[in-house]
């Protein structure tokens, strides 16, 4: 009867220092990680240590306990890779940066022009000044091409000096008032989309 107490007792403490080692071991086995790699010939294999040259082509680290992936790390991008995506990430900050831009520009377009007519308005007040400022040269131009017919030599030179000026100033002219129209007829135009946009989200 003795004998069989003590056995039994044994076991208990069997069992009990089993228990207590399963408790101590248990956050180590969670906590490791087991590596998961496939090779070049397309071949899965798992392992606490990857052969050398392998982190470059990519694995997982999975939990050994659940078999769950913890982390994946891609494999290493080639240099023509790592060009495209820097090249995509600057046409990404580009467009940002250009949208960014385009909004600010129809911030202060809806603040200056209440309607289209106000566009109307200011487009036609600009180019009646800037063929103002037309007149004035081709009535000098003229009047040069008086001077240039006379018959002083000096007069002559001043004139033909004048006249290169004046022409030049002439075609600077010329294109103002074509930016002018290029400019105020996409003020309208972009005025009208977002007028036209405004509209369509009120009505929803």
């Amino acid at each position: 009867m003795q004998k069989t107490f003590a056995t039994s007792k044994c076991l208990r403490c069997a069992a009990l220092l089993a228990g207590l080692m399963g408790l101590i071991l248990s956050p180590l086995v969670a906590e490791a990680e087991l590596y998961r790699w496939t090779t070049p010939d397309g071949r899965l294999h798992y392992g606490d240590n990857m052969p050398s040259g392998q982190a470059a082509h990519g694995y997982d680290i999975i939990n050994p306990a659940t078999g769950a992936v913890i982390r994946h790390i891609d494999r290493a991008k080639t240099p023509e890779e790592l060009a495209a995506a820097a090249a995509e990430e600057r046409k990404r900050e580009e467009a940002a940066k250009a949208a960014e831009e385009q909004a600010q520009k129809d911030r202060v377009l809806l603040q200056l022009y209440a309607s289209r007519a106000d566009i109307e308005r200011a487009r036609s007040q600009r180019l009646a000044e800037v063929n103002a400022q037309i007149k004035q040269v081709e009535d000098a131009l003229k009047r040069a091409d008086v001077r240039a017919r006379s018959d002083q030599p000096s007069e002559v030179a001043s004139a033909n000096r004048d006249i290169v000026q004046l022409r030049k100033n002439l075609a600077e002219l010329y294109g103002v008032r074509e930016d002018v129209t290029r400019q105020f007829d996409h003020d309208l135009k972009r005025f009208d989309e977002l007028k036209g946009a405004r509209k369509a989200g009120s009505d929803r």
